[in-house]
């Protein structure tokens, strides 16, 4: 984000967020006030971005394809740490890749995905690009 006079050139913030926030942030930025006769998941990231707080409110934030739900993200409020459970991931094209290239999109169902059961544990505070998946042969019980 570029705000010359407000941000600090070279701000990084390292906190889970999402798409949902957008809306309320720019809401609150135009003056206005986000709807109170329904439901916006989101929170505006104004306090992130003056630095005001430290920490995201979201706790838990859903990663849907579609209707599918393929990941859950946990930022644990009492000590920072961040982990995300993988339920299912796409199947890669070409394989390494790290995306769908030869379909153009990452399917959401059916044979270009790869259910995990037990899912695929990450401590993003440790692992952020998600390269090593903890398990009991890797962690303490």
């Amino acid at each position: 984000v570029r705000w010359p006079g407000v941000l600090p050139a070279g701000t990084v913030i390292d906190e889970p967020t999402s798409l949902m926030d957008i809306y309320p942030t720019v809401v609150q930025l135009a003056g206005g006030t986000v709807p109170q006769d329904r439901v916006v998941d989101g929170h505006t990231l104004l306090p992130l971005l003056q630095g005001t707080v430290q920490h995201s409110r979201h706790e838990f934030l859903f990663h849907y394809c579609g209707v599918f739900l393929h990941a859950v993200r946990w930022h644990q409020k009492d000590s920072g740490t961040v982990w995300k459970a993988h339920y299912a991931t796409p199947v890669f094209q070409p394989e390494g890749s790290g995306a769908c290239f030869r379909r153009g999109i990452c399917p959401c169902f059916g044979d270009g995905v790869t259910h995990h059961d037990p899912p695929l544990l990450f401590n993003l505070s440790q692992d952020p690009s998600e390269a090593n998946p903890l398990s009991a042969d890797t962690e303490p019980l």
